[in-house]
């Protein structure tokens, strides 16, 4: 089997004005919560297979950053996130609507400032039923 349990603690952008951090950190817990979805999973996908008792787990990471991946293409990923997820935000967390919207304008000029690096690790995990 193959999955890819993603981790919104695996985005990691150059601090500013606000700290992308604190947001993810945030609004990942908050969010997930109010949903009853877990938005770390990726950490825990390991525990979970080798719980369930199977075979040749493997972890790989598809590293999704500014420089093996277009940069607009990256931006276009956190613009889809934003237009799509603002109001959700605002409404699910304590960050308000405005101040997500303002973390993802600032995550995305960093994507695209040619002097700017960010980085998205995306657990890719499989494993074989014995």
């Amino acid at each position: 089997m193959h999955l890819i349990p993603e981790d919104y603690g695996m985005l990691h952008f150059q601090r500013a004005a606000l700290d992308p951090r604190d947001f993810w950190h945030q609004v990942a817990a908050s969010f997930g919560e109010r949903t009853g979805t877990d938005l770390f999973i990726g950490r825990h996908a390991f525990g979970i297979l080798a719980a369930m008792k199977l075979a040749e787990i493997k972890v790989d990471y598809v590293v999704v950053d500014t420089l093996r991946v277009p940069r607009e293409t990256f931006a276009a990923i956190l613009e889809a996130w934003r237009d799509g997820y603002a109001e959700s935000i605002g409404e699910l967390t304590p960050i308000s609507r405005e101040s997500a919207v303002a973390y993802f304008n600032q995550m995305i000029a960093n994507i695209r400032d040619p002097l700017g690096y960010a980085v998205w690790m995306v657990p890719v995990v499989s494993a074989r039923v014995p």
